[in-house]
């Protein structure tokens, strides 16, 4: 003997599946905004430090600069994978001192 169809019920259960699919998504899509895995978010969490604490009338260093003080800060505190290490600290960088040198 066949079910009745319960639009009611079908469609809460469909609103359910697709709000828990949403918030999988945000968090997973969060969690990775810094870097995807645990090296590049060291990185990226050095670099707004040092981003931050750059001197007020500084100029935000070119790519080629950015990557010599992501190496040389390596040598000094970094563990695990250099280049994940390197793009971390460098965005990092750009970030922390955007958010405290405002651009004119």
């Amino acid at each position: 003997m066949a079910r009745e169809f319960r639009p009611v019920r079908f469609f809460v259960l469909a609103a359910i599946v697709v709000f828990l699919t949403c918030g999988a998504v945000a968090f997973f899509s969060k969690r990775a905004e810094h870097g995807r895995n645990s090296e590049e978010r060291a990185g990226y969490a050095l670099g707004v430090r040092a981003g931050a604490e750059a001197p007020p009338d500084a100029k935000l260093p070119s790519p080629a600069e950015l990557n010599q003080m992501a190496q040389a800060r390596f040598k000094r505190e970094g563990a695990g994978d250099k280049s994940n290490w390197d793009l971390g600290f460098e965005n990092g960088y750009e970030e922390g001192f955007r958010k405290t040198h405002p651009a004119p």
